[in-house]
């Protein structure tokens, strides 16, 4: 079983997710799987020159090239020591793909690329990265377009008053496994107020800074976070997120999905409990 699954498709995107699990594995000594799925869709799009048929597609080419672009990045991030496994499979769609594999094999973390903010139909039926968040039924962290990847020294918990006792566990294990400072942030209209029901919150729990941040009520919440976080280039922001319907998905689009679109820093997306 490998720590961290990268699901690759080739793309620019998906380059920078894998160049920063390499960093990640590096600190932490962590193994890497590669995850390519391949449909009609995703042959098609393969550059001409590999000569693919998106009707027959040639895994045995596919699988070739994704080890000679796994190599490479393995030089560029000085990772050559980190294990990386490769993995091409076939599947109609690629959530599913990604998600089959997944349960299969018990990684740690999905680590993907975004492409940033999506249109209403994309909304609906889901991108890839917003798909699994959605989902969450794993940790995923999603690494926006914009980013250089680095090693993350700080780890940024965004986390609602209400709810501290019981994601603060999981932000604890989180700063373990990622070697990371952890700040947890609680955003308020009425700082003064919980400021003291934040400080009480948090005791027990040493070495977690808490910040209470005075929430601009002319934004929205989302856009409070991304605001917070623009200007860091080591850090990673750590959101909890519960299973959406597919009514919740098409009128109340999740603030988790709304930060990951427009985030300048990865964002890690934790499952929360179900209700």
């Amino acid at each position: 079983m490998a720590n961290i699954l990268v699901p690759f498709d080739f793309s620019v995107n998906a380059t920078t997710a894998l160049d920063q699990a390499c960093l990640v594995a590096v600190k932490k000594r962590l193994s890497i799987e590669v995850l390519h799925i391949v449909n009609f869709k995703t042959a098609s799009e393969y550059p001409a020159d590999w000569g693919v048929d998106p009707h027959s597609p040639d895994l045995h080419m596919i699988r070739k090239k994704l080890n000679e672009h796994v190599d490479e990045r393995k030089r560029t991030c000085s990772a050559v020591e980190v294990p990386i496994e490769i993995s091409v499979k076939e599947s109609v769609m690629v959530n599913g793909g990604i998600i089959n594999h997944m349960l299969h094999k018990k990684s740690d973390l999905i680590m993907m690329g975004t492409h940033g903010t999506t249109n209403a139909i994309e909304r609906f039926w889901g991108t890839n990265s917003s798909t699994m968040i959605n989902h969450s039924l794993f940790p995923v962290m999603v690494v926006p377009p914009q980013w250089k990847p680095a090693t993350f020294n700080e780890m940024i918990a965004a986390v609602a008053l209400k709810e501290i006792s019981e994601c603060l566990p999981q932000v604890t294990k989180w700063t373990e496994w990622l070697h990371v400072a952890p700040t947890l942030v609680t955003m308020s209209s009425v700082p003064e107020v919980d400021k003291p029901l934040l400080e009480e919150a948090v005791k027990g729990y040493e070495g977690v800074k808490a910040v209470m941040v005075d929430k601009k009520n002319d934004m929205p919440l989302w856009k409070n976070l991304v605001a917070f976080t623009e200007n860091r280039n080591d850090t990673l922001l750590v959101m909890f997120v519960h299973e959406r319907t597919v009514l919740e998905k098409l009128f109340d689009y999740s603030i988790t999905s709304k930060v990951a679109e427009r985030i300048h820093i990865p964002l890690l997306a934790l499952p929360a409990k179900h209700k």
